[in-house]
């Protein structure tokens, strides 16, 4: 055997314990683990409802993900169904900790950060880079 076919082996052999470990620990453990008291705001984009609540963190990603396999080649988080209307118009959402506006994430606008309130225009995510970069400059 030559050397360059040795090293092909081992590269190969090194493909496949990385897909056996990958499997092992993503895909046969369900995913993330997510403990049942996590809860996370949604909000109804019905305009004749406009309900929002939270709901169990983990029923909300076992329901997208129920409704994502249904629809594997969806480009987008899919829609769940509306406790108050029972429509499929619920998605993920964030209450604003500036002025507690309750939004759908991502709403502000795709060249803007997704947690941007649209009523206020507070972002957490910004504030945070803000006291990071401060940090940084003071540290310096």
């Amino acid at each position: 055997m030559s050397k360059n076919t040795i090293y092909i082996l081992i590269i190969i052999v090194c493909f496949i314990g990385a897909g056996v470990l990958a499997y092992t620990f993503i895909f046969s453990s369900g995913g993330p683990q997510i403990s049942d008291d996590e809860m996370t705001w949604v909000k109804c984009n019905n305009p004749a409802c406009g309900a929002e609540y939270e709901m169990g963190k983990r029923k909300y990603y076992e329901e997208a993900q129920e409704k994502a396999n249904a629809n594997p080649i969806a480009m987008t988080t899919p829609a769940l169904t509306c406790e108050k209307c029972g429509k499929n118009s619920i998605y993920r959402a964030i209450k604003c900790e500036n002025c507690g506006n309750v939004f759908i994430e991502g709403i502000s606008g795709a060249a803007d950060l997704s947690d941007r309130c649209p009523k206020c225009k507070q972002s957490a995510t910004e504030e945070s880079r803000k006291r990071t970069l401060a940090e940084r400059e003071q540290g310096l």
